[in-house]
This record gives structure tokens, C-alpha cells and sequence, in this order.
């Protein structure tokens, strides 16, 4: 699926017949390491904040001329990488790029892609020319970037306003304060050591401005609680401070009596297959937030290390992959449901439910279906000890 779009959208690039601020063209590549260089680092410090192309085997204006019968050795990711690691930059930091064959017809076309970043500028630290023609030639300290279809030229440098917009990218001081934790919770090695046992405040400790405030638990109650070793569960809600503004609100859950922690799972009805589940986005605040109470690691475990049956996803697109599979394969239902009516671990998660009085036990069954045709999909984010398969 996502390959899918990523053809579509450069074939979308090429049939506007231009180039622009995030795109190039190229008929073959470049003769000279400094030219290919030096496009990177333009693409790399483009001012749309996205993701740049360089596209290969495509004439200046966007008509497919293909890159497969090129005299030169094609670009890989790999080689890529590593011709970028080995140059002088700033402060260590190079772009981070990947390369994609398009098939167009009876042509190819080799897709260098610029990934977003917010280590701008990129420029050297050193001197960088391989050949005799000194005005190719990349000079340290020098900004490129690129202005709608044109790349800063090679004896010149960015402006005044461009160097400031890509250093103010760098700091984050371009987004706002949402946007801002969004990138600082992605660190949570760059955040006070708490122990929530008996702290219920943590800061980063770069910005100390931003807080995780954890307020009074309270006694809770859901079906999920019963997948762990203890049924007992509390909630508290959950809130992170920008000085005194608050961004964000949610709960943390106490499962296990306390023993375990996890950031307010979201749950969904599959309403042609009758399937529940409970489920955390990695790229949702909720999923950032979950490795802050999990050792770094974005999981959901008991105290043994057993995986809960709440499906982890890296985004929304991998979670509709999931639930259309489900879809094209009902027989994949009855064969969970046949192991977990040999399941001693089910039967006695059941059992507890029925001592506390649970008559419907709709709930919890469907919650372990779910999980079970999660494995059997095989390509969440769950990879560890699990009590179906």
C-alpha cells in the first residue's frame, strides 16, 4: 500500500512538467561526486519541511526517459549511506536518504529520497572536491538550499532569512508547543528518571517547561485487567504541562495492582467479524508516551514479561491492514477460537472473571480473538512471549 502511494505520488510530480522546491529531475547522474553531493544537501535543507526527491531518469520537463540503461553504476541505499557517512559534515549529522526503483512503462526510474530532518543546516565542516575543476569544489561553512526549482549555486551561500528559518527548525523554535513535545517525546532517555511508584512528576531536561503530571489514582474497572496475574486495576489521570498550559490530557492505567503501566489503550468494534480489541498507535501521544512507563520500550507486558493482548500498531495505515486481512480470512477466526477453547491460560483468566461475578464473558473472549488473529497476522509490533500462540 504504501509503495503504491509513493509511485503515485512521484509519477503526480513528474506529470506537472516542472520542477520544484522539493523535487528535481535528472536525466542521468551527475558526472562529478561533488554535483551529487551538493543536490543532497540542497534537497536535505529545502524549505518546505518534508521529504525531498531526486528523480533519475526523468527529462527537465518530467517526460520518463529511464535510468536502466545508464553507464554509470546505479545508486543504492546502501552505497548511498555510506558515501554520505564518510563526508565532512557538521557536527557528525548527515541526511538520511533511501533509494526506490519506480517501474514506469518500459522505463525505470531511481528515486532518491531526502528524509525530513530536523538537524538543518546540513553543511560541511571540511573542504570537499575530488576533481580538478575547483569551482565544483564545496567550501566548509557554506548552506545550500534550494528556492523553488533552483539550488543555491556552488560559489554562493543561503540567505540571512533561509540560514535563520533552518536553524530555527533545528531548535524547534518553528512549531509550536504541541508540535514541540511531540518531537521531545520521542526521547524519553532526555526526561527526568522517575520512579512512579512514589513520583508522580517528570520534566525534560532540556526544556524543563514541558511536565508529565500523574494525579490521584482512583479504583478502575475493564475485561482487559483479567489478562493479567491480578484482576486489580486503578486510573489516574494523566496530564503534560507546557509552564502552566496544559496540552494534553489522558489516563494512565495501573494494571496488575500497580505492578504494571500503561497509557490509555483505544479499543475498536469490527463489526463484520464481531470483533473487539484494544489497541495503541506508536505514533499517537499515547503510544509516545507508553515507553515512559515501560523501560524505553513501547510494549505492553505483565510482571512476567507475557505480552497483554493489546495490539500495538506504528500507525493508523498498518492498523487497516490489519483489520481488511481480518476481513479476507474469516477461517483465521475459527481457528483461534478453536485453540482457545484448549487454552488452559484462557480458561483460567475466564475462571477468575466468573468468581468475581462476570456473567458476560463476551468481552474477554473477544479481546483474546483478537489478539490471537493479531499474532496469527504476524506483523505488529508485538514480537515477544504471548499466552495464545
Amino acid at each position: 500500500m504504501e509503495d503504491r502511494a509513493f509511485d503515485n505520488e512521484i509519477m503526480e510530480l513528474l506529470s506537472r512538467g516542472h520542477e520544484g522546491a522539493y523535487w528535481d529531475y535528472k536525466s542521468d547522474y551527475p558526472d562529478y561526486p561533488e554535483d551529487k553531493l551538493k543536490d543532497i544537501i540542497c534537497m536535505a535543507n529545502n524549505l518546505e519541511n518534508r521529504d525531498a526527491y531526486l528523480i533519475y531518469g526523468a527529462n527537465n520537463d518530467g517526460s520518463i526517459c529511464g535510468i536502466e540503461n545508464t553507464s554509470v553504476s546505479r545508486i543504492s541505499s546502501a552505497g548511498l549511506t555510506e558515501f554520505l557517512r564518510t563526508k565532512p559534515f557538521a557536527g557528525g549529522y548527515y541526511p538520511q536518504t533511501d533509494v526506490k526503483t519506480i517501474n514506469a512503462g518500459e522505463h525505470q526510474l531511481d528515486v532518491v529520497i531526502i528524509y525530513n530532518s530536523r538537524h538543518t543546516p546540513y553543511y560541511l565542516q571540511e573542504k570537499y572536491g575530488k576533481g580538478h575543476d575547483v569551482k565544483k569544489h564545496l567550501t566548509p561553512g557554506t548552506i545550500y538550499t534550494r528556492i523553488y526549482d533552483t539550488n543555491t549555486p556552488t560559489n554562493g551561500t543561503a540567505s540571512i532569512e533561509q540560514t535563520e528559518y533552518l536553524w530555527r527548525k533545528r531548535f524547534g523554535y518553528d512549531l509550536t508547543p504541541f508540535q514541540r513535545l511531540l518531537n521531545l517525546l520521542e526521547t524519553p532517555e532526555r526526561w527526568s528518571e522517575t520512579n512512579w511508584d512514589s513520583c508522580r512528576h517528570n520534566y525534560n531536561l532540556e526544556f524543563p517547561e514541558f511536565q508529565i503530571i500523574i494525579e490521584e489514582s482512583k479504583n478502575g474497572y475493564e475485561e482487559l485487567a483479567y489478562f493479567y496475574d491480578n484482576e486489580k486495576m486503578f486510573y489516574a489521570p494523566l496530564k503534560i504541562n507546557y509552564l502552566s498550559t496544559t496540552l494534553y490530557e489522558t489516563e494512565l492505567w495501573y494494571m496488575d495492582e500497580a505492578r504494571c503501566l500503561i497509557t490509555l489503550p483505544e479499543s475498536k468494534h469490527m463489526d463484520n467479524q464481531h470483533i473487539f480489541y484494544y489497541y495503541i498507535l506508536k505514533d499517537s501521544v499515547n503510544g509516545k508516551l507508553l515507553p515512559f512507563f515501560n523501560y524505553g520500550k513501547f510494549q505492553c507486558h505483565n510482571r512476567s514479561g507475557v505480552e497483554m493482548p493489546i495490539l500495538l500498531f506504528h500507525n493508523k495505515m498498518e492498523q487497516e491492514e490489519f483489520e481488511i486481512w481480518v476481513d479476507n480470512n474469516p477461517d483465521v477466526i475459527k481457528l483461534v477460537e478453536e485453540k482457545l477453547e484448549h487454552n488452559a491460560i484462557y480458561k483460567h483468566i475466564l475462571s477468575k472473571a466468573n468468581h468475581d461475578g462476570v456473567v458476560n464473558e463476551h468481552g474477554i473472549k473477544q479481546t483474546a480473538i483478537s489478539y490471537g488473529l493479531y499474532k496469527e497476522w504476524g506483523k505488529g509490533l508485538c514480537s515477544g512471549r504471548c499466552f495464545i500462540i
